[in-house]
C-alpha cells in the first residue's frame, strides 16, 4: 500500500483541500483491503485509494461530504458478512466487519511528515491512532513523551516501512522498463553505469538517481539496507566480477545477477577462490520463470521476483497457499 500512500501524500501536499480521507482501522472477518487502506476524496469525487471491492465507495464519499461539512471526524463500522454484502454491494465477498475513519485533512497534517521523514532517512514507523471519541483521530508515536501506553481497545496501530529501494548496474536501454515498472510501484529507484554516455539523467527521466562510475567508485556509496534491491545488468562480466566482490558483503536485502548460468557459476567460481561466498539473497539467472523474454517481461520477472524475497514469499501460485492473501 505504499504507492497508493504515497499518492495520497502528494496530492494532499499539493493542497488546496479540505480533503475527507478515510482509513480502514480494523477488520474482523474477510475483506477485500487490509488495515491501512486509505481513500481521498475532495468531497465531490474520489481522489485516490479504495477500501473495498467498489461496495463501499459510494458510501464513503458521502461520509466524507459530511466530515468535510461537520469539521469533525467520524469512525464507522459496516457490517458485509453474509447477505449484507448483497445489500452493500453485487457481492464483493469481503464477508468481514469493516471499522473506518473518516476525517477531515486541512493542510499536511504532522502525522504525514513524520511518514515523509521516515522514508527520506529509510526508517521504520509505528504510528498510533486514538479511535476513543474524545481524541477520535489523534496520533502519535509510542514511547515519545505524549504517547499513551499500548493495549487499549480504543486505538490502532500501524507500521510504516521504507520503499523498497532498486538500484540498477547498467544503463542500457533493457533497463528502461525496469525503471519504469519500478517507479509504477512506488519504489525508488537508482542507476550505476561505468560509462558516461549512458549514465544521463535524460535516458532516464523517471529515475531517482543516475550516477556515472566504476562500482569501486560507486558502490561503497550506496545506501543499502534490508529494504534495498540491486540488480546487475552491465553485461560485462568484469564489471560484475567488480561489483560483486563489494555487494555480496554488503547490506543488501536482494542481489540479482542477469546472465546465464554457466556465466553467474563462473562469477561465483572466481569469487569464492578469493574466500567470497553468496548466501540466499543471491539470484542467478535473475527473476522468477515467467516465460519472459523482452525487455518489459524480463523486467516483470525481475521485480516479482524482488517483490517476493523482500517480502518473504515464495512467489508459488496462490491457489495452491494456505497463507493469507495480501490484497492490494
Amino acid at each position: 500500500m505504499t504507492k497508493e500512500l504515497q499518492d495520497i501524500l502528494r496530492i494532499v501536499r499539493r493542497g488546496p483541500g479540505p480533503f475527507a480521507l478515510a482509513t480502514l482501522v480494523g477488520v474482523d472477518g474477510a475483506s477485500y483491503r487490509r488495515p491501512g487502506a486509505r481513500l481521498l476524496t475532495d468531497g465531490r469525487s474520489l481522489l485516490r485509494g479504495s477500501l473495498s471491492g467498489g461496495c463501499l465507495e459510494g458510501e464513503i464519499l458521502a461520509r466524507g461530504q459530511d466530515v468535510l461539512a461537520s469539521g469533525r471526524p467520524r469512525l464507522v463500522r459496516y457490517d458485509l458478512r453474509g447477505d449484507a454484502d448483497l445489500v452493500w454491494g453485487s457481492g464483493s465477498g469481503c464477508e468481514g466487519m469493516l471499522d473506518i475513519l473518516v476525517e477531515p485533512v486541512t493542510g499536511f497534517p504532522a502525522w504525514m511528515a513524520w511518514i515523509e521523514e521516515a522514508w527520506s532517512n529509510r526508517k521504520g514507523l509505528r504510528i498510533r491512532t486514538d479511535l476513543s471519541q474524545e481524541k477520535l483521530g489523534m496520533r502519535s508515536i509510542p514511547g515519545y513523551p505524549g504517547a499513551s501506553a499500548p493495549g487499549r481497545r480504543e486505538e490502532c496501530f500501524e507500521d510504516f516501512v521504507a520503499p523498497i529501494a532498486l538500484w540498477i548496474l547498467g544503463a542500457g536501454d533493457d533497463s528502461r522498463p525496469l525503471v519504469r515498472l519500478a517507479k509504477e510501484l512506488g519504489w525508488t529507484v537508482g542507476l550505476v553505469d561505468h560509462r558516461p554516455a549512458f549514465a544521463r539523467p535524460e535516458r532516464f527521466p523517471e529515475a531517482d538517481a543516475v550516477l556515472a562510475g566504476h562500482p569501486t567508485a560507486t558502490i561503497p556509496g550506496l545506501p543499502l539496507d534490508d529494504r534495498s534491491a540491486v540488480v546487475l545488468m552491465t553485461h560485462h562480466y568484469l564489471k560484475d566480477l567488480e561489483a560483486l566482490r563489494h555487494l555480496l558483503p554488503s547490506g543488501a536485502g536482494y542481489l540479482g545477477l542477469m546472465g546465464s548460468r554457466s556465466r553467474g557459476a563462473k562469477l561465483l567460481a572466481e569469487l569464492a577462490s578469493e574466500g567470497i561466498r553468496p548466501d540466499s539473497r543471491f539470484h542467478t539467472p535473475v527473476g522468477l520463470d515467467l516465460g519472459a523474454q523482452d525487455p518489459e517481461t524480463i523486467a516483470l520477472a525481475i521485480l516479482a521476483e524482488v517483490q517476493a524475497a523482500l517480502a518473504g514469499r515464495s512467489a508459488a501460485s496462490l491457489r495452491g497457499q494456505l497463507t493469507p492473501v495480501a490484497t492490494p
